[in-house]
């Protein structure tokens, strides 16, 4: 059983501003499952509605960043989530960064508005070719330029610098069509940093 202060020890550092209440509601869903980030337990009190933004910040940055594989929660309703929580960075609430990302994502045609996305155009090389359905070779690197109200969350810890981010109706290119551009490549890459 996890107690309470180690709960508020975690929200704390998470600079994590809880109630009482939202503290005990964790408490209980923390016992009840016996997991700090249990994704179905979540995604079911997050549909009823019985979640505050507060207790699903305290959640979705370690669901997101500790699923393995394929999660069966459909994106629609990861990003719902993210739009409902409060901004990270790095699993700590954060006043969100102003300015605009240039960011990868590995993935088909029909998946290139996902919300995951590599600051890293190499991780999103290995995305393309590694990590797609078994025989499906159709994947591509896919560009856009992400302005900072469309990020939900960053993580720049780990493997790999993420962006989870809502592109829809943002130009989002193939890296194959950015290279055919006009532009020189040197200017490309020089704005891929945030501006």
């Amino acid at each position: 059983m996890v107690a309470e202060s180690d709960v508020r020890a975690m929200a704390e550092r998470a600079q994590l501003t809880l109630s009482d209440d939202e503290f005990a509601g964790i408490v209980r869903l923390v016992n009840e499952t016996g997991n700090l980030a249990p994704e179905p337990a979540v995604v079911e009190r997050f549909e009823s509605g019985a979640l505050t933004p507060g207790m699903l910040t305290f959640f979705l940055p370690r669901m997101w960043r500790y699923r393995l594989g394929d999660s069966p929660v459909p994106g629609e309703v990861w990003r719902a989530m993210f739009e409902f929580a409060e901004y990270t960075e790095d699993m700590v609430v954060q006043r969100r960064r102003r300015g605009t990302w240039v960011a990868f994502r590995g993935a088909t045609q029909a998946n290139r508005e996902g919300l995951s996305w590599s600051l890293e155009v190499e991780q999103a090389r290995y995305f393309a070719r590694d990590r797609q359905a078994p025989g499906d070779r159709s994947a591509s690197v896919w560009v856009a330029r992400i302005p900072s109200d469309r990020v939900y969350a960053r993580y720049m810890g780990g493997i790999e610098k993420e962006l989870v981010a809502d592109v829809r109706g943002l130009d989002v290119r193939s890296l194959e069509e950015c290279r055919s551009d006009r532009l020189s490549l040197w200017r490309r890459v020089r704005g891929m940093a945030r501006v």
